[in-house]
């Protein structure tokens, strides 16, 4: 008799950190104890969506990388060099932090019960979202300057392109590996808890939560949010003028290089903007307390939809890539000729069978007689 085995989703455990009350005292609401009946169905409910998406995304990323390499128009263009940065990020991401997330929600402990596991989970989940953010904000301001500034971006590139990007890397970089393994605090480890609990130097420090909680998350989303606001509002402003100039073409080319950008800040901004307004209220907005409801929403959810961003972010690029279009159509037409070619040699015509019947007969006619 077979069995099937099912994740086993433990309730008894902490199944995510629990953040704290912003002014440091617990909460007694009815309101927020009343939640807690759905709040724990989240590890089951996060597992099943993430591995529901994991396989599509993973080929969108392939296929995209596949057509990056055959196609060297794709990899010239430079408006495409911020977008195969923000794919690689997002791909290595997923390589990196998608399998031990997955265990915990399915066993509810970390993979490896040990310092250097939690520490390196907790230092390459921080830098790669991080990393991800400012490139994306990067690129809102860049996608401007390239489309209404295109000859100041050309005369100071190393400025305006390869510094920024630089940065993009190396802050992120810099800050989480100086404080996660050189900053002097005493390290407690909850195997049971995701990435082993908060790290110390947060918990020593509230400063420095607050300059990740501004200046590595707020800041980055309000550029992507303005810039591209801004980007398509001028887009929009410019028609009327490209019009009057008999320069519809080039209007066009603008709006195309900036739609796909714009759909992946959409995308963006879906799962980060909710998880900002959260942080907000559960950090600092005070009515007599902190709101500690949003604070373990965010934390329980927001902090893993992130991946709803990573595996969306291959098929947004996906849709507005043209070469890509042709691409797939020249697969998809070769397998049909391939399926058409072996449905012709293994059907005969009808004809040809009856005049087959026929022979057959004719010559079992002859021997008999």
């Amino acid at each position: 008799m077979s069995t099937t085995i099912r994740p086993t989703f433990n309730r008894t455990r902490n199944s995510t950190r629990r953040p704290t009350s912003g002014n440091g005292t617990s909460s007694n609401s009815s309101n927020y104890t009343s939640q807690h009946h759905w709040l724990d169905e989240s590890p089951e409910i996060l597992f099943y969506l993430l591995t529901s998406l994991i396989i599509p995304s993973i080929v969108c990323f392939i296929f995209i990388f596949h057509s990056f390499i055959r196609l060297p128009v794709l990899r010239v263009k430079s408006s495409n060099l911020l977008i195969i940065c923000l794919l690689i990020v997002n791909f290595v991401h997923m390589l990196i932090d998608l399998p031990f997330r997955l265990y915990f929600f399915h066993e509810n402990e970390v993979p490896f019960q040990n310092a250097f596991f939690c520490l390196f989970w907790t230092w390459s989940d921080a830098i790669l979202t991080a990393v991800d953010l400012f490139i994306m904000a990067f690129a809102s301001i860049e996608r401007y300057i390239f489309v209404f500034r295109h000859i100041l971006l050309r005369n100071h590139h190393r400025l305006l392109n390869q510094l920024p990007m630089v940065l993009c890397f190396a802050i992120p970089t810099i800050w989480y590996t100086v404080l996660i393994f050189g900053y002097p605090c005493q390290q407690t480890f909850s195997y049971f808890t995701f990435q082993c609990g908060t790290a110390c130097y947060l918990t020593n420090t509230t400063a420095f939560n607050h300059v990740e909680n501004i200046g590595f998350f707020m800041v980055p989303l309000f550029v992507i949010v303005v810039g591209n606001g801004i980007l398509i509002f001028r887009v929009l402003m410019q028609k009327k003028n490209m019009k009057q100039r008999h320069r519809l073409s080039q209007w066009r080319n603008n709006f195309r290089m900036i739609g796909q950008l714009a759909f992946i800040g959409i995308l963006y901004m879906s799962v980060y903007v909710p998880s900002c307004i959260l942080l907000i209220f559960g950090n600092y907005v005070r009515r007599g307390r902190f709101l500690p409801w949003a604070a373990d929403i965010r934390i329980r959810y927001f902090a893993h939809l992130k991946y709803l961003v990573i595996f969306g972010c291959p098929f947004v690029v996906l849709a507005g890539q043209k070469e890509m279009h042709q691409m797939l159509k020249n697969i998809f037409s070769r397998i049909t000729r391939r399926q058409t070619a072996r449905w012709r040699t293994n059907v005969q015509p009808l004809t040809l069978l009856n005049t087959q019947n026929r022979r057959e007969n004719e010559q079992k006619n002859t021997i008999k007689d």
